[in-house]
């Protein structure tokens, strides 16, 4: 989007920070069903948000991989002494080596176990509060309580009605907590969605390029006004 470097300005100093980036002639006649058709538009890859998106999933995984490959990997070395205090092995190098491949193996296990659900959850969470902060435009709690109902709900749907119920509030509150906090600090820092949106979006480029253009037109058009008398005086 926007990669021409013939089109970049000369310099930064060219560029219009403007005070209210919602209000940009650019940004003001979106709704926000153009904001998400913009978000899930994959005609330049991925979108900053759906990039966002994809570091949690990875970040989710990585988490949730660690944590349950080295938790069944403890639980498993604990498990294997237990299980064998009355068994006699060939040498000290048999038992470590049988040992060593029970750990492995379930540490594999764990990572797989724990780490696509941290994934899968990271990935509906997060999707679902960029949606709704996208489309309304701006951060708030509401989108995270709402993501956080949605993850409960999914992850408990196999414990029945009550845990389904159960899931969709405690995962509301935790999320209402979550949003709270992230609400706190943008407000703190006096980051605003439509900033974002503004500069990692390339909106200022559109905005710089479309004032260029308006301004090289006046000029041709001042230009055209000015040769005029001169040629007819000089007939």
């Amino acid at each position: 989007m926007w990669s021409s470097n013939k089109d970049q300005p000369d310099s930064v100093s060219e560029i219009y920070r403007p005070k209210e980036y919602a209000e940009t002639e650019i940004m003001k006649n979106e709704t926000g069903w153009d904001r998400l058709r913009i978000m899930y538009s994959f005609e330049s890859g991925l979108s900053p948000e759906l990039q966002f998106v994809q570091n949690a999933i990875g970040c989710g995984a990585v988490m949730g991989g660690t944590f349950g490959g080295v938790n069944l990997a403890r639980q498993a070395k604990a498990n294997f002494i237990r299980s064998n205090q009355a068994n006699a092995f060939i040498s000290e190098v048999d038992a470590t080596r049988q040992l060593y491949d029970k750990m492995l193996l379930e540490m594999y296990r764990g990572a797989w176990r724990f780490g696509w659900r941290t994934a899968l959850f990271c990935g509906i969470y997060v999707a679902t509060a960029v949606s709704g902060s996208v489309f309304r435009n701006k951060f708030g709690i509401a989108e995270h309580a709402f993501a956080g109902a949605l993850c409960g709900t999914v992850f408990k749907a196999n414990m029945g009605l009550k845990g389904t119920v159960a899931g969709c509030i405690l995962g509301s509150a935790l999320g209402s907590l979550c949003g709270m906090s992230i609400y706190i600090s943008t407000k703190m820092t006096g980051v605003t969605l439509a900033e974002f949106r503004y500069w990692h979006h390339d909106y200022w480029m559109k905005e710089y390029n479309e004032k260029k253009r308006k301004h090289q037109a006046v000029l041709a058009q001042l230009k055209t006004e000015c040769d005029g008398p001169t040629k007819d005086s000089a007939k």
